[in-house]
């Protein structure tokens, strides 16, 4: 035999084999590919709809409050280095960002139709005495 496979290098995988069977037979489980793919792409959605909400609250917050900042110090000295433009530019952005996790919110209930559902349960009030 090779150094490679060993006599000694055989019974460790042997061994690792026999006692890992038990304790993978409850973690790995046939499953379809389709339901695999299906699970990773809506953990991958989500995780980017939370960095893409985290994104535009804190730099939309972020351009707001220089923007207020700016404001201030434009009306304490006008000579301050800050123009208008930048100012209501930076007001703008700000708040388009601040807006724009609603705004995706409701073009995909509007455009793809993505709403919630009511069942007749849910319609039907009951007043009990």
């Amino acid at each position: 035999m090779s150094k490679s496979l060993s006599n000694r290098t055989l019974l460790l995988s042997a061994l690792t084999i026999v006692f890992l069977t038990p304790v993978m037979t409850g973690i790995v489980h046939a499953q379809a590919i389709d339901e695999v793919t299906q699970g990773t792409t809506n953990k991958l959605l989500n995780a980017f709809s939370y960095v893409l909400n985290a994104f535009c609250f804190i730099v939309g917050g972020g351009l707001l409050a220089s923007g207020v900042m700016s404001i201030y110090q434009k009306h304490k000295n006008n000579n301050a280095g800050a123009s208008t433009a930048k100012i209501l530019g930076a007001l703008a952005a700000g708040t388009i960002l601040i807006g724009f996790p609603f705004l995706v919110k409701t073009a995909s209930f509007t455009v793809w139709e993505a709403n919630t559902s009511v069942t007749g349960e849910q319609r039907m009030m009951k007043f009990d005495r």
